[in-house]
Order: structure tokens, then C-alpha cells, then sequence
């Protein structure tokens, strides 16, 4: 103990008054172990005593009655007592201090847990408040402790970290110029195992919650990303949701934590962004994890641990965000917008039985729980989106007036043919709904949606007539159109595979867009007048738009970046021909951060050295200029240039916080244990 000074003899008196108290016997001992020319070693997990206050005792207090007497509290040390005790009472304080501690963990770890607690009152408590984003929570087994990932307020990469429930002093596990993701307890309370991901391809890590030098305890060299992973509950497996190449989707993949096997469980279908966030069962026998088509259409799925064909759970072709069992262990807990807005859901372990859980306000992502600790821990995004302005003359950002702006999250904006109005996505009304407003913001109004299933990316046709768009009522993304005035919106696309961001050809006779439908993304034309799509380019393309003039069809490549070409055609009649790059050097990470314009093609362009531009490249003389020096890590995307060619519009985030927060059980006055 710090500034405490203290012998031999102390130490052996201060043990044995604790042995005393727990009723442990040194030659078998429960609690506390003598270390044989050593010291003491505690072998029961300690939690802090504002931990107890922090998450209720499950167990409910006795009915009172009239022939019941009194609970009697616990025996305390007394503030004074016989002659002398208070002279030596001081160095035992640190030790009953940690005795109480032990025992308030004993007393409601081993308590039996409350009934069905998903149909309780649950009250939210700040868990973290820093600046940045904290994700990936995870509860300690004993509920003291949460492990969780934050970047450090944006300094730097993203690092493991694990705090007490009730204290603000946070320890860094990983410190690595890398990012670290998902943390995971090991069963015993004392390490934990995180997942790195680089060059190598997936290690992962195990450290002392105490924190030290971490080791690899398991590689897999094929991983070029991961997309969540879990522990067993005995400590022998993992789970994780990997892929080996970028257009691949995410598979569960079990491994020995030895190293001694590895088998793939999962096959989601191609095309698809697969399979993530496995987590066991309680008595680990099989696994429940998350099938998506893609960021914004999933739904739950279990399978065993031989593999074998996958069981789906739940069918609401919804955004789903985060699976964990309740802390009893009878019933699955997910965030989903399948009400409209994301909320807190549990099922029963077949999927069935859907009840929300009363939470509030709260906006849960990514719920993590501890087997018997009644709490849920869990992320709180405060996200927003706005729509920027770029004024193309004077080549500086405008103010794009208040009106045009909302508290909530805005993208995709598109123009109208004679630049009066724009179209866009937003939540401003709850769920994301396809809206309308003039071209300063005034007189929006929402013109499509379908209560919480994924929409967004309008384009407007050339005669003014339709709003296209992309959404998955579904579960399968499809091209719709809508009147701009709004009405019954009406499916362009059919079939099994995904399409998504519409484009119209110059004439009107054409939509354009990305689709699945042989595993890869690629660029599609169907005709208004129907028919069956037109396969556009011989490889992998998104975001197909016509130039200005209409006499080329432009896409962007995921895989090699850069904009291709082809010359645009009567798609019914002929067929199309090879297309070719452009000498513009757009990242593939930025494949929806370019637009045709009459000069050229407006794009970001990323230098080595200094901040991003905005560029434009003129295909006619093969040049480029730099036009506007852009913030550093500019993530604006969805351009769209006005009519008149004056202005580009686009969306950007605002805010990509994060804090972390605690549901606990709200009991109720009689419920309720004096704290201490």
C-alpha cells in the first residue's frame, strides 16, 4: 500500500484476520494461498466496493413480514474498541477494505439471477466520457471491469484499454502504432485476447489485465480483415468472422486457442458482405452470429461447431448491429431498426419470442454482457451527417444556410434538372427516409421510406418526373422510383441480387447501377422500357454515371481504383464495348468522391505528402489541377454538381463520437440493499 509501511509480522497478522473473516483454512484455502517462501496470492477475483453500487445485487430482499425479524448487517470493524486497537487498526484498513470488496463480489456473483430481467426496468449510467470513440465493449466475467478500444481522442490508431465500473482511470493494454480490435476476458478474469490485423494477417494477442507485455497466442496469415470474434466459455476456442481478400465475404472461422485446428463453419453466399460477430452459446455448443448482405440488410443466424448449413433466426432484413445473451443466458440480445430506429431486442434462442427492451432514448450498439452480472454494457454513437456547398468560381466551401442543415444525419444529395430542388437521405423525421426541398433547405418534406429498412442515393431523372433510389424492404437492395411529390414507389430491379446506387443515362432511357449479381460488384444498365439489365465492363465497377455530354459511361473500380471508360451505346441493340482508365488517380477508398462535371471530372485526389484536393481532370487533354485544399482525413462523399455547373454538393460528417454505457436493473424501493 502506497506511503504504508508495514513487516513481516504485520502481514502475517493482517492475513490471518482476513482468513478469520472469510472462514478460510490455509491448508485449503479458498480465498487466500500461502505462496511458500513467497508471500500470499489471492485466488478469488476482487472486484472494488463501488462496483456492488454500481450494478444491483440480482438477488431480491426477503418478503418482509411481522414474524421476520430484521435483516441484521453485516459485522464491522468498530470505530473504537478495546484499549490499543485503535493504535494498530491502520494497517488492517487496506486489507478489510479489499475483504469487503471480496465479499460483496461473493455475495452477489454466487446470488441467483433475477427472473426474466429483458422485461425489467433497465437504468443507463455513463460508463465512458472521453473524446473520441469508444467501441467494442467488453464486461469482465466478475462485472468490475470493461475492456473497450478508443483512439485516444483521434491522436493515433486504436488500442485496447480496460477501466473500473465507477472509476474514470483507464489502462492501455496494447500501446502499438497499429489498430487493436475486440477485446475478449479469458475465463478467469486475469488476461485478455485482442485481435490485430496488418501485412501478416490476423494475430491474436493475449496480456495481463494488469496490463504488461502482450503475446500471440494464435496466426492466421490468410486474414486480411476481421469483422468480429469471440471466446468459448471454457477458454479453449475462438471464433472469428474473417475474409482473405476484399471482395470476399466475412466467414466464421473456429480455432484451437493451442493452435492444434482451424475450420471454416460459414459460407455466406458471394457477393454478400458475409458473416460476423460470432458468439457462442452459453454452454458453448454451437454459435449465433450476424449474416449481412450488406452494412445495412442482416439478420441473425446460428450454426453448429461442425459447421454444416446455417439456421436462420430472425427475418427482418434490417440494420442489426451487435449480439449478446442476457446475462441469465436464456435469451439472445440485439440492436436493430426493425421498429424504425435502432433499439435494444431480445428472442428466445430459436429467434422467436421478440421483445424490445425498455431502455428509453437510447440508441444501443454493440450490447456486451458477463454471464450472471445483471448489466449491459453497450456503445452510444452521436453521429450527424450535414450537406456541404463548394462554390466551383471562386473555388472556396459556402455557408449552406441553415435550413439546409439539420441536427440529425443528412447525405446523397442529388439535384433537380433545373436546380430548384434537391433530393437527399435523412433521419431527421425518425427512421431514413428519401425527402425533397428546395434548394436551400426550406419546405423539406419526406417523399419515401419504408420504417427502418436501409434507403438512401436519390437521383433524379432528367425530365424532373422520378426520384430514383436504392432500398431493401426486402432484404434484397433494389432500384425503386418515386414521384418527387412522393405516392406508392415503385420496383425498377427484380431478382435475387442486390442493386444499388441509380444513375440516369443523359436521355432518361437508362438507369445505371452496381449489382451483385456474380459474386462481384458490377455495373449494370436496365431500360426504362424493360427487359433484362445489360452487363457493363468486363470486371468489378461501382458508381456508374454518364459524362456531361453523355457520350461516355464513367465508373470507379474498388479493386484498382481510378475511373474507367467506355463510349456509351445503344445498350438493347449493341454490345459493350472494352472500357479503359483514366489517368485519374482516385484511391479505391474513394470510389463515391468523384462526379462528372462539363469540365472534366471533379474528384478527390490524396497526395503523398500534405492534405487531400479537390481535383479536376480533363479527359480531352489528360491534365488535372487542383482546385480546393481539403480538410485533413476529408471524408465527404456523394458529389453532386448543380446544373448550372456553379456549385458542387455533397454530404460530410460532422461528429463520429462514441461513449460507452451501463444498463443495470432499476429495483425497486423494497428491492433495493442499503449501500454502504
Amino acid at each position: 500500500w502506497a506511503g504504508t509501511l508495514g513487516d513481516d509480522y504485520l502481514l502475517n497478522r493482517a492475513v490471518s484476520e482476513l482468513r478469520r473473516i472469510f472462514g478460510d483454512d490455509p491448508r485449503s484455502p479458498r480465498y487466500i494461498e500461502t505462496i511458500r517462501k513467497g508471500g500470499y496470492r489471492l485466488l478469488a477475483p476482487i472486484a472494488p466496493a463501488r462496483v456492488a453500487m454500481a450494478v444491483p445485487d440480482p438477488r431480491p430482499a426477503p418478503a418482509p413480514g411481522p414474524a421476520t425479524a430484521p435483516a441484521q448487517p453485516a459485522p464491522a470493524a468498530p470505530a473504537t474498541g478495546r484499549a490499543g486497537a485503535p493504535a494498530r487498526a491502520w494497517y488492517l484498513l487496506p486489507l478489510l477494505l479489499a475483504a469487503a470488496a471480496v465479499v460483496a463480489w461473493l455475495a452477489w456473483r454466487d446470488g441467483p439471477v433475477a427472473g426474466d430481467a429483458v422485461d425489467a426496468q433497465w437504468e443507463v449510467q455513463p460508463l465512458t466520457s472521453y473524446v473520441g470513440r469508444e467501441v467494442e465493449p467488453a464486461l469482465s466475467p466478475d462485472g468490475s471491469r470493461v475492456a473497450f478500444v478508443w483512439d485516444g481522442g483521434g491522436a493515433g490508431g486504436l488500442d485496447v484499454y480496460v477501466k473500473t465500473v465507477g472509476a474514470e482511470d483507464t489502462l492501455n493494454l496494447s500501446r502499438s502504432p497499429g489498430d487493436e480490435h475486440y477485446p475478449l476476458w479469458l475465463p478467469d478474469g486475469r488476461g485478455l485476447l485482442y485481435a490485430r490485423v496488418d501485412a501478416d494477417g490476423l494475430a491474436v494477442m493475449r496480456v495481463a489485465a494488469l496490463g504488461g507485455a502482450s503475446t500471440r497466442v494464435l496466426a492466421d496469415p490468410q486474414v486480411q480483415a476481421v469483422r468480429g470474434m469471440a471466446i468459448s466459455p471454457d477458454g479453449r476456442w475462438l471464433a472469428y468472422a474473417a475474409r482473405a481478400a476484399a471482395d470476399a465475404p466475412y466467414r466464421i472461422v473456429l480455432a484451437a486457442i493451442d493452435g492444434s485446428e482451424r475450420r471454416v463453419l460459414t459460407e455466406p453466399p458471394g457477393g454478400t458482405l458475409g458473416d460476423l460477430d460470432p458468439r457462442f452459446a452459453p454452454d458453448g455448443s454451437y454459435l449465433v452470429f450476424v449474416r449481412a448482405t450488406n452494412e445495412v440488410t442482416r439478420d441473425l443466424y446460428r450454426t453448429g461447431l461442425d459447421g454444416g448449413a446455417a439456421t436462420r433466426l430472425t427475418f427482418d432484413n434490417r440494420k442489426l448491429n451487435g449480439v449478446a445473451w442476457s446475462p441469465d443466458g436464456r435469451r439472445l440480445l440485439f440492436t436493430s431498426t426493425r421498429s424504425g430506429m435502432y433499439a435494444l431486442w431480445s428472442a428466445a434462442p430459436d429467434g422467436s419470442d421478440l421483445r424490445q427492451l425498455a431502455l428509453g432514448n437510447e440508441v444501443v450498439q454493440q450490447p456486451a454482457t458477463a454471464a450472471g452480472v445483471e448489466a449491459i454494457v453497450f456503445e452510444h454513437w452521436a453521429h450527424r451527417s450535414q450537406l456541404r456547398l463548394v462554390d466551383l468560381e471562386s473555388r472556396s466551401p459556402v455557408d449552406a444556410g441553415p435550413f439546409l442543415r439539420s441536427t440529425r444525419w443528412d447525405s446523397s444529395p442529388a439535384w433537380s434538372p433545373d436546380g430548384q430542388r434537391i433530393a437527399f437521405s435523412s433521419n431527421r423525421g425518425g427512421p431514413h427516409a428519401i425527402w425533397v426541398s428546395r434548394s436551400d433547405g426550406r419546405e423539406a418534406v419526406q417523399v419515401a421510406g419504408f420504417g427502418g429498412a436501409f434507403i438512401d442515393n436519390p437521383a433524379w431523372s432528367p425530365d424532373g418526373r422520378w426520384i430514383a433510389f436504392d432500398a431493401s424492404p426486402d432484404g434484397t437492395s433494389a432500384i425503386y422510383l418515386v414521384a418527387p411529390d412522393g405516392g406508392p414507389p415503385r420496383r425498377v430491379t427484380t431478382g435475387a441480387r442486390d442493386a444499388r446506387h441509380p444513375a440516369w443515362s443523359r436521355d432518361g432511357r437508362w438507369l445505371y447501377y452496381e449489382s451483385n449479381h456474380d459474386g462481384q460488384w458490377r455495373v449494370m444498365a436496365q431500360s426504362l422500357d424493360g427487359g433484362e439489365p445489360v452487363a457493363l465492363g468486363d470486371g468489378p465497377g461501382e458508381r456508374p454515371r454518364e459524362s456531361a455530354d453523355g457520350r461516355w459511361l464513367l465508373y470507379a473500380r474498388p479493386d484498382t481504383g481510378g475511373i474507367w471508360r467506355m463510349p456509351r451505346l445503344d445498350w438493347a441493340r449493341q454490345a459493350p464495348p472494352p472500357a479503359t482508365r483514366l489517368d485519374v488517380d482516385l484511391d479505391a477508398g474513394d470510389v463515391d468522391r468523384w462526379v462528372p462535371a462539363a469540365a472534366g471530372i471533379l474528384y478527390v485526389r490524396r497526395p503523398q505528402q500534405g492534405p487531400p484536393r479537390l481535383a479536376l481532370f480533363d479527359p480531352d487533354s489528360r491534365t488535372r489541377r487542383d482546385l480546393l485544399v481539403l480538410q485533413p482525413g476529408f471524408e465527404g462523399w456523394g458529389f453532386q454538381v448543380s446544373p448550372d455547373q456553379r456549385r458542387l454538393l455533397y454530404s460530410e460528417p460532422l461528429a463520429h463520437e462514441s461513449d460507452l454505457r451501463m444498463a443495470v436493473l432499476r429495483k425497486s424501493g423494497s428491492e433495493r440493499r442499503a449501500g454502504p
